[in-house]
């Protein structure tokens, strides 16, 4: 009986799921974040490199 009344009183499980959700929230964070800047970003990498690449065309 006292290893059943152990079992329900053991708390460092919770503890586990409790950082399994904040470690999955903050993957969802990052991911949505990612996801809303993501074609921005890709724009301003772009536009860097036509910029180069007609500097440099220019150059010769």
């Amino acid at each position: 009986m006292r290893s059943v009344w152990r079992i329900f009183n053991d708390k460092t499980g919770a503890t586990v799921i409790e950082y399994g959700l904040i470690a999955a929230l903050m993957s969802a964070a990052i991911i949505s974040g990612v996801g809303a800047f993501g074609g921005s970003l890709s724009g301003v990498f772009n536009t860097l490199s036509n910029t180069m690449q007609n500097s440099a065309a220019s150059e010769n």
